[in-house]
């Protein structure tokens, strides 16, 4: 049995202060937390119309509903459906934009702080303003030139999700 550690949800604070692990079980199933509403029929949207592949990472069969994985071990690549969505935070956020114009603002967390060039080191985007929210986090391992090429994959299934709010900057706020 492979365990791995994931980040915790951009809302629950410091990236050390949660582990939630992933276990690699031997019949080839993996068994990823799923976040409280992943029964929510838009995670299902989601987790249908996911690609069989991501950078060079084939999916493998989870046990939890509203999750997926790309990849094994310390290089897998796990999106979540259906976590906790994120309230107002002064962390970064971003919006990734595809090439048909559809956006989605994510709250970019990184555990690389001390030292970027720790293969260890993971990247969890979680969406703003949506609910279900979703994460995924990156393994720098897995993606170590551009991260967000991930999230970029989901961006036309959950820019479907309605947007109740948006990422502002130091210049919006009032």
């Amino acid at each position: 049995m492979h365990l791995r550690p994931l980040l915790p949800p951009a809302s629950r604070g410091s990236l050390g202060s949660l582990l939630v692990l992933v276990s690699l079980a031997g019949c080839g199933t993996t068994t990823v937390p799923p976040g409280p509403d992943a029964a929510d029929p838009v995670c299902a949207s989601i987790i249908a119309t996911a690609p069989k592949e991501i950078l060079g990472h084939a999916r493998q069969e989870t046990n939890s509903q509203g999750t997926l994985v790309w990849g094994e071990g310390e290089d897998a690549i796990v999106l979540r459906c259906g976590v906790e969505p994120p309230g107002p935070t002064t962390q970064q956020c971003t919006t990734l934009a595809d090439a048909a114009g559809a956006e989605v603002d994510w709250i970019v967390t990184t555990s690389d702080d001390e030292d970027p060039e720790d293969p260890s080191a993971m990247v969890l985007f979680t969406t703003y303003g949506r609910t279900p929210a979703v994460d995924i986090s990156v393994p720098r391992s897995a993606a170590p030139e551009q991260p967000s090429a991930v999230p970029l994959e989901f961006t036309r299934p959950i820019a479907a999700i309605p947007a109740t709010t948006r990422c502002i900057g130091p210049g919006d706020a009032a």
